[in-house]
Parts: structure tokens; C-alpha cells; sequence
């Protein structure tokens, strides 16, 4: 990742965990956000099925970036957990629009994404 990029995980409740991104989500922090996301996965405790991604914190989103979301999210549906995005910054819905993958990445959550009008 970048100097500026940096991926924290916290228990919000007994039913989910939040992975928090911040700074830039590029081809640079694709192994640090995988490897950081793969860990926390592998050690979450079962009662633990929902997995959030916040995302309002990223000044910059590529293409790699969004594609290394997409493998949290299919490495967590493999393993039992449901992956959404909750909080996503204006670059970061920026390119999920322009992909068609909101939606996919928003799954069921009640609240729109951060960042501009509901998707």
C-alpha cells in the first residue's frame, strides 16, 4: 500500500466486523489489503458472519483497487460470511458506479453509501 494507505479491522458488534480502508486503493496496496483482509477473515470467530468494508475514507480508488474489494468480498462469501460495503468515499462510488458493481458490493444494507444520493 502506500505510505498514506492504511487498513484497520475492529469488532463493531457480535454479528460483524469493519474492515476500515483509508488513503489510496491502488495497484500499490492490492497485497497489503488481500493479506490484512485474508487475516482477519481467517481469524474472525464464527458468531462473526457479517463482514462491513468502509471505504469513506479512500482519496483514490483504481481499477486494481476495486478488483482487490471484489476478491474480499468473494473471499468472504466462500467462507461463510456476508461482505458489504457501508461507507464508501466519492472515488470509491465513483468507480463502483462506472462498474456496475454498487450494487453487487452494497449487498442488503439498510443505509445508502456515503458520498452522494442512494444507489
Amino acid at each position: 500500500m502506500g505510505n498514506d494507505t492504511v487498513l484497520s479491522t475492529a469488532a463493531r458488534t457480535p454479528q460483524q466486523t469493519r474492515h476500515t480502508v483509508t488513503g489510496d486503493l491502488d495497484v500499490a496496496a492490492v497485497h497489503r489489503l488481500r493479506s490484512g483482509f485474508a487475516a482477519a477473515l481467517d481469524s474472525s470467530d464464527v458468531a462473526r458472519p457479517g463482514l462491513d468494508l468502509d471505504l469513506g475514507g479512500v482519496t483514490f480508488m483504481d481499477a486494481a483497487g476495486l478488483g482487490a474489494v471484489m476478491w474480499c468480498r468473494q473471499h468472504a462469501l466462500r467462507a461463510g460470511f456476508a461482505c458489504v460495503v457501508d461507507e464508501a468515499s466519492p472515488a470509491a462510488l465513483r468507480l463502483m458506479k462506472l462498474t456496475g458493481t454498487h450494487d453487487l458490493l452494497r449487498g442488503f444494507a439498510a443505509a445508502p453509501l456515503a458520498g452522494g444520493a442512494p444507489v
